[in-house]
């Protein structure tokens, strides 16, 4: 005998009217799908989303796209441009049967029934938190902690209405309105007694997870009623979103989650982010926590690497100057001479054939500098023309 498919609904954006619609629909339709919602934690979410508010839409686009084709159903006044399976505004039990009867096919898929999965422990038993102090009253969290009793009993509060736990505390079953605990919590989360219960059976409308109470316990109850149940990672991030379709939430704390699936954070981070106080973030982390949603992500501190030292500047040859060669000058003309000093009287003298006076004249050596040479070959031409001022006298 094949397995009869079963699901729990998480309806996020929806009004309390239509939430308690759509349950009794989805209730009516088991014979005409085949489909069990009886809201067991265990078993896979179907999303029901309405996307005509902020809450629903900003959900809708945190969720990837292997969930939108598979594991969510749009509510809206208008069909959605993705192409998602629609359920129309006002809700009818004809659409919502037509709906589900698209998704019936693969989800029957198992046709041998799977082995029983081994029970795990409560979230809020797997998480390390300091030891309760026998000396201090005795608070919800710690009640349903106590997986260990046997039997429904009853637990009375002097700040909220009373609550009927399953045996093993497997859920609870609430006597009034969820708002009740709520504004109960603010005040205390204190315990006055623990019975056995005696009375009748409740309506399963007024079932609630044991989540649920945890979730709210830790958002609203006074702050040194929890403090040791608050995590206190470095960085930290959630392996999956909290299930908003059953857990009383806010738009900002379906910001917080969508951006903690894709990123860590720190409390600070999540804090000045939010634009919330610190204390609220933690008191978020700490439900989420509740429900083994926290994935610690520190990461390990990155050694600060020594500067390296300077490498050894090679000294710089300094490149001598190139030599330049000095070129001796040409004689200057006699005539340059002769402008130079004045002297324009006399025609330049004629060449002699010798000139023993000069034969002894010695040529200017390579150590002279240029000037020196030039003023040597003047020198010589005033003497070639004092030698020739001579002969002409002679004659």
């Amino acid at each position: 005998m094949a397995a009869i498919p079963s699901y729990r609904a998480e309806m996020v954006g929806l009004s309390e009217r239509d939430r308690t619609l759509l349950r009794s629909f989805l209730a009516a339709s088991q014979a005409r799908t085949g489909i069990r919602w009886d809201g067991a934690a265990t078993q896979p979410a179907v999303h029901f989303i309405d996307i005509d508010g902020q809450a629903g839409a900003e959900f809708w686009q945190s969720l990837p796209d292997s969930e939108r084709r598979d594991a969510a159903i749009v509510i809206s006044a208008t069909g959605p441009a993705e192409g998602a399976r629609w359920l129309p505004k006002p809700l009818r039990s004809a659409s919502l049967i037509g709906v589900l009867e698209q998704m019936a096919l693969p989800a029957r898929a198992p046709t041998t029934p799977a082995p029983a999965p081994v029970a795990a422990a409560p979230a809020a038993a797997q998480r390390t938190t300091r030891p309760r102090d026998p000396n201090e009253p005795l608070r919800l969290l710690d009640v349903l902690e106590d997986a260990a009793a046997g039997g429904a009993r009853a637990v009375q509060s002097s700040h909220w209405p009373d609550l009927v736990l399953g045996s093993g505390n497997t859920h609870a079953m609430r006597t009034a309105p969820l708002e009740q605990y709520i504004h109960g919590f603010a005040a205390s989360t204190g315990v006055t007694r623990v019975a056995k219960y005696t009375g009748g059976p409740l309506d399963d409308e007024l079932r609630i997870d044991l989540d649920t109470l945890r979730w709210l316990a830790l958002l609203h109850a006074p702050l040194g009623e929890i403090v040791r149940r608050l995590p206190r990672p470095e960085r930290a991030r959630l392996r999956a979103l909290p299930p908003f379709g059953h857990l009383p939430h806010t738009l900002q704390q379906v910001r917080m989650a969508a951006w903690l699936v894709q990123h860590p954070a720190s409390p600070e981070e999540l804090a000045e982010m939010s634009g919330i106080d610190e204390e609220t973030a933690l008191r978020f982390l700490g439900a989420c926590d509740a429900l083994g949603l926290v994935q610690d992500v520190a990461e390990a501190a990155v050694p600060a690497a020594a500067a390296p030292a300077p490498a050894p500047v090679a000294p710089v040859p300094l490149a001598a100057p190139p030599l330049t060669r000095v070129v001796a000058p040409e004689p200057v003309p006699d005539a340059v001479i002769a402008a130079i000093d004045g002297d324009t009287g006399f025609d330049e003298p004629p060449a002699l054939a010798e000139e023993p006076a000069m034969a002894d004249a010695a040529a200017p050596t390579e150590t002279l500098s240029v000037l020196e040479r030039l003023r040597a070959t003047r020198e010589q031409n005033r003497a070639r023309v004092a030698a020739a001022i001579r002969g002409i006298s002679g004659h």
